[in-house]
């Protein structure tokens, strides 16, 4: 039985409507998605790609393969079904207000920016609110936002910035929480010292916890937005970035969670994924004082097992690698405000060249596979070897 319809079977005159019928479809299907590429709501990727296949393959293979009514309506709903998978319309900015942690440099520092351009107050959470990052939106911000001090190892300061939060925004509550603030240290893990361990999951994970907790009861009368910064080393494991990662793997299961039981409140949860930029945590400066704080901390029998040029080698190695990764945030300071103002934000936000296809591929490799790749793209020293000695 087939089901391709002989064009005689259709009388011209409607031959002729259905194409301008299909004509009719593919017009406002595609000043559609054109509005949401202008508008800035997404850029060339997996759901633009899927947009332009079914604009281009779609209306041919409806009108010559199904014909008549039912392959113009099949070519309707499957531009409707598509367009409903495209970011959504943004909210008006109106009296929003958001918090943000980490803002001395990188993502944290550009977001505040963002954020001030588009008419948002914005509180800046920063390490140090004298330091240069703190001067620099300073004086390029406008007076809606607001330099916290903003540690998130400390309770006291956490406390302070709550207390400043809640006399500014009264009633209406705090619409955006933006846990961005974190630091990135490299190396084997049985060269990492409990101290650098415990600092890390202080800063990238502990911290972002209890700023979230302190200010949930801000955020219940705005039923806004939560942002967690993650990276796609949460969930892609590289040789020398173990702590860093834990660190993220951690926060990816805290976001999860904390998506599901907020949505009784309705306040919604996004994670944001960036792959590598430059930012001062990858910095020739920041990576040598890493370097220094790891082999200071490192007891006697690992610096005698790896010895100082191993350490050397692997920095030497990233400080290339960095060199060459981009500096233009824009796509992970996108993803950021999506999060926060989209009509309907999306769970997760892997930003970065293919971090889209990455992070699904990496899932359905088997893992002696994903394991070869990881290492044949890893930092670490591909030919010197530890030292390895006997324990007297």
């Amino acid at each position: 039985m087939s089901f391709i319809i002989d064009d005689t079977d259709i009388p011209e005159d409607d031959v002729i409507l259905f194409s301008i019928l299909y004509s009719c479809v593919t017009v406002v299907f595609a000043m559609a998605v054109l509005s949401k590429f202008l508008t800035n709501e997404f850029r060339f990727g997996f759901r633009s790609a899927l947009s332009l296949a079914v604009l281009f393959l779609g209306e041919p293979l409806c009108q010559f393969f199904v014909k008549g009514p039912i392959g113009v309506v099949c070519f309707a709903v499957g531009c409707l079904l598509v367009y409903s998978i495209l970011p959504a319309s943004h909210l008006p900015v109106g009296n929003k207000a958001v918090l943000i942690t980490g803002c001395d440099s990188g993502f944290g520092n550009a977001l505040v920016a963002k954020l001030d351009s588009i008419g948002m107050q914005v509180f800046a959470g920063c390490l140090d609110k004298d330091g240069p990052g703190a001067v620099s939106l300073r004086h390029s911000c406008s007076d809606r936002v607001h330099l916290l001090q903003l540690d998130v190892t400390k309770d006291e300061d956490i406390q302070a910035a709550v207390s400043i939060v809640q006399a500014h925004v009264g009633s209406e509550g705090l619409w955006g929480l933006v846990s961005n603030a974190g630091v990135c240290y490299i190396g084997e893990l049985e060269m990492i010292s409990e101290w650098i361990t415990r600092k890390v999951m202080d800063i990238n994970l502990f911290g972002a916890i209890k700023v979230t907790k302190s200010f949930l009861p801000l955020m219940r009368p705005a039923k806004g937005r939560i942002i967690i910064v993650s990276s796609v080393l949460g969930r892609i494991s590289f040789e020398g970035y173990g702590i860093y990662g834990i660190s993220k793997h951690g926060l990816i299961a805290y976001a999860d969670t904390l998506r599901q039981e907020m949505r009784k409140w309705d306040i919604k949860v996004s994670l944001i994924e960036p792959t590598g930029y430059a930012t001062e945590n990858t910095s020739d400066s920041s990576m040598r004082l890493k370097r220094e704080e790891i082999w200071d901390t490192m007891d006697e029998q690992t610096k005698a097992t790896y010895g100082r040029e191993y350490l050397d080698e692997i920095y030497n190695n990233l400080l290339g690698i960095f060199k060459m990764l981009p500096d233009d945030l824009t796509p992970v300071i996108r993803a950021m405000r999506s999060g926060l103002l989209s009509k309907r934000p999306r769970e997760r936000y892997p930003c970065g060249a293919g971090a889209d296809f990455v992070t699904y591929i990496f899932g359905l490799l088997p893992i002696w596979i994903s394991d070869k790749v990881t290492m044949s793209m890893s930092a670490m020293p591909k030919t010197a070897k530890p030292r390895i000695q006997m324990i007297q």
